[in-house]
């Protein structure tokens, strides 16, 4: 009978879900963080295009280039990518679109995500009714969008955080096998497995998870050394399998940008002062309602601390240091990036945490409470029978109360954002017609970056349906300029001070296209190609994917210290000259002949033993200026996994480049007449390839998977084959 009372609480929760939910079943473009992650799984079911015609090694799907945003960037080195390529794969052998099925699979898991939070309790081996409760209070949890684990970070109306989702999906049950692991040498293989889904699904997520376990072992003080070995093997297993990713994630960290166009609050996170009032008057839980999670999370806390359970004295312990750490950098000051990878975190993040671990001790809360109050009814029961038959009828009468009102923020939301997309899905309907129009139009012409506005200008009202034209572009697999949806490629900061009046940033950036409403008026250099609707197709001309200049001065800085410099390039006669300045990220290296501007920080550069500013003194205006001898560009030709050119030279040039207009990496491999040569970055922060003598130059640019991702991707797929082999051996240790 319990299970049956159970089962049928359960199937309610869900069946609640489902039906606030059901709109997004019917989504047919996002307007949020969707498109970035549906345009990773479009990119994934190209790479798998490229597996299938022998084009592409299987090891792309690791690590690849992504040239739809910010000049390119190797994204699945930094950011979640087997989730993608498994999606996209799927969508191979299914008999509906990538999208849909990526629409389908992202809203089960927000339907049934408190599933996993009832098997998590479950497999703690907690009381059934409290894992009901926990299960009920993730599905009510309410903020007004601080990026936890409600409903409005993964909703159409919010904020679209669909890797987040997926690893939030696979967090309570990582964390529940990993407790019991080291706590009872049970269900190792299982905690492993969901601790490496967590980490696929969202890196940053499973790098906070990770507190959790060191601090659960000091709790096990009767059983240290044996604990403390079951850790070091869980921890050990899952490193080696995810070594391949962390690696070159911090190997390659100096060629991920660090931007200073991201709010600061992100990496900052918002301070002691505003996450205690935000605490205490329910907005982390219980935002715009009565705080039952936040009057129920106190409760849970005082009774964690008094209870002898160690599990919950755990909890409280975990919840103190995750409320610290989510106060962040403007409270904790530098001592904060003592913590490996915390100095560029987005901290903000932290409340995720803070939530998951709320819910745990909020469920312990209101459980405590309901026990004592069958206690209560039971003992006065046996005593007065009408009295506990009144009791109880007033307990469920104020349960169904609170309920009701629990629930009426969250069926609110979820009621507006099924009525929102029913009204985009109808604009959808209506423009896309014409938008298909441009995009047929743009897949038929070579291949060129398209400028289509961007989130400060007229590009924020420019849209397909409720989409910006500049997000749709991108989702339907073009190369855009103006819009970034991540922030880590080293050309997101300079992309913004991108003039969209002046010809030479076009021909910069490639920007062959320009997608505009028709009433704009468009730049004289912009010939029009076609018209449909609201939409207009321009043609602009640009020296194409390689351009040619010089490069005889070093600008020696960190990775955060060049974007005013940048920007005064931007504005000297040095762009339009065609120098471009070499990049050097390491020790600071003096050539002969060449100038050399050190920066001591982001506004300041060393000049002999004086530091001087920038916007004192700009050290650009004193490069000189030298006559380019003449080229030209024989053939231009994109391949599948990068791009060649013939390019002639009259004369010869000791500081001559030839520039692609990607970002720089090192995982760029460039062949000059089938001879590897060495490129560098150069300005804004574009591969620089150096040519010395006149003459025809063939010049193919690969990228490749990085040597290190390939080698440790194949020494963990070893290692795996070891632990199925050893396996009962590894769990008797």
């Amino acid at each position: 009978m319990k299970k049956t009372i159970v089962y049928l609480l359960l199937a309610l929760i869900i069946g609640l879900n489902i039906y606030l939910y059901r709109g997004e079943f019917k989504v047919v473009s996002d307007p949020n963080d969707n498109i970035f992650h549906y345009a990773l799984i479009d990119e994934a079911k190209n790479i798998w295009k490229g597996i299938f015609s022998g084009k592409l090694s299987p090891f792309y799907l690791l690590d690849s280039w992504n040239e739809r945003w910010s000049e390119g960037f190797n994204l699945s080195t930094f950011y979640s990518h087997l989730p993608q390529a498994a999606i996209s794969l799927l969508s191979f052998v299914l008999p509906v679109s990538a999208f849909k099925l990526f629409v389908v699979i992202r809203t089960l898991m927000l339907i049934f995500l408190p599933l996993s939070f009832f098997w998590a309790i479950r497999i703690l081996d907690l009381p059934v009714l409290y894992g009901v409760i926990v299960a009920f209070f993730s599905q009510g949890i309410i903020t007004h969008g601080l990026y936890g684990l409600d409903a409005s970070s993964y909703v159409w109306r919010g904020w679209g955080l669909s890797a987040q989702l997926t690893a939030a999906f696979f967090l309570p049950l990582a964390f529940a096998y990993t407790i019991t692991y080291i706590k009872d040498k049970k269900n190792l293989f299982k905690a492993i497995i969901f601790n490496l889904l967590v980490a696929q699904s969202h890196f940053g997520l499973f790098f906070l998870l990770l507190f959790c376990y060191p601090i659960f072992w000091l709790f096990q003080k009767n059983d240290y050394f044996k604990s403390g070995k079951r850790l070091i093997i869980l921890l050990f297993i899952t490193f080696v399998f995810l070594a391949y990713f962390i690696l070159p994630f911090f190997t390659l960290g100096l060629y991920r940008n660090f931007s200073y166009w991201d709010q600061i609050w992100k990496f900052n996170s918002y301070g002691i002062n505003y996450i205690l009032a935000s605490f205490t008057n329910g907005d982390l839980f219980d935002y715009n309602r009565f705080p039952l999670i936040t009057i129920f999370l106190f409760v849970g806390l005082i009774k964690g601390l008094l209870d002898e359970n160690k599990i919950f004295s755990f909890l409280c312990t975990l919840f103190g240091v995750y409320l610290i750490l989510f106060f962040g950098r403007t409270t904790l000051g530098p001592i904060i990036n003592l913590i490996p990878g915390f100095s560029e975190y987005h901290l903000h993040r932290i409340i995720i945490m803070v939530q998951f671990i709320g819910l745990f001790l909020s469920g312990w809360g209101l459980y405590s409470v309901v026990k004592y109050l069958f206690g209560f009814s039971k003992k006065i029961g046996d005593k007065v029978p009408l009295l506990k038959l009144i009791i109880t009828a007033v307990c469920i009468i104020l349960g169904g109360l609170l309920i009701y009102y629990f629930e009426k923020p969250v069926i609110k939301y979820a009621d507006e954002n099924n009525q929102l997309i029913e009204l985009a899905n109808s604009s959808h309907n209506q423009d896309y017609p014409d938008y298909k129009v441009i995009i047929n139009k743009l897949s038929q012409l070579p291949r060129a970056r398209i400028y289509a506005g961007r989130p400060g200008n007229w590009g924020k009202e420019f849209k397909v349906g409720h989409t910006q034209v500049y997000m749709a572009l991108s989702k339907d697999g073009f190369s855009t300029s103006g819009y970034s949806p991540e922030s880590w490629s080293p050309n997101t900061d300079q992309e913004q001070f991108f003039n969209e009046n002046d010809q030479t940033f076009y021909n910069l950036y490639n920007i062959g296209y320009l997608v505009q409403p028709t009433g704009n008026k468009a730049p004289g250099f912009a010939n029009l190609i076609i018209k449909k609707g609201k939409y207009a197709l321009y043609r602009i001309s640009t020296t194409g994917w390689f351009s040619f200049g010089q490069s005889n001065v070093i600008v020696s800085a960190k990775k955060t210290d060049l974007l005013n410099i940048i920007h005064l390039w931007f504005n000297s006669p040095l762009m339009k000259a065609a120098v471009y300045p070499e990049i050097n990220l390491g020790q600071v290296k003096a050539v002969p002949g060449r100038a050399l501007i050190q920066m001591s920080d982001l506004n300041h550069y060393f000049s002999g033993q004086e530091n001087r500013s920038l916007w004192q003194e700009d050290p650009l205006s004193f490069i000189e200026i030298k006559k380019l001898p003449a080229w030209k560009k024989n053939s231009e030709q994109s391949l599948v996994n990068g791009y060649k050119a013939n390019i002639s030279i009259d004369e010869d040039c000791n500081d001559c480049v030839i520039i692609l207009k990607q970002s720089y990496n090192p995982n760029w491999q460039v062949k000059i007449n089938g001879v590897r040569v060495k490129a560098f970055p150069v300005f804004p922060f574009y591969i620089g390839i150096p040519v010395i003598t006149k003459g025809s130059y063939e010049v193919e640019v690969i990228y490749k998977p990085s040597s290190w991702k390939i080698f440790f991707t194949l020494f963990g797929l070893g290692f795996w084959l070891l632990i199925i082999k050893y396996r009962k051996k590894i769990v008797q240790l």
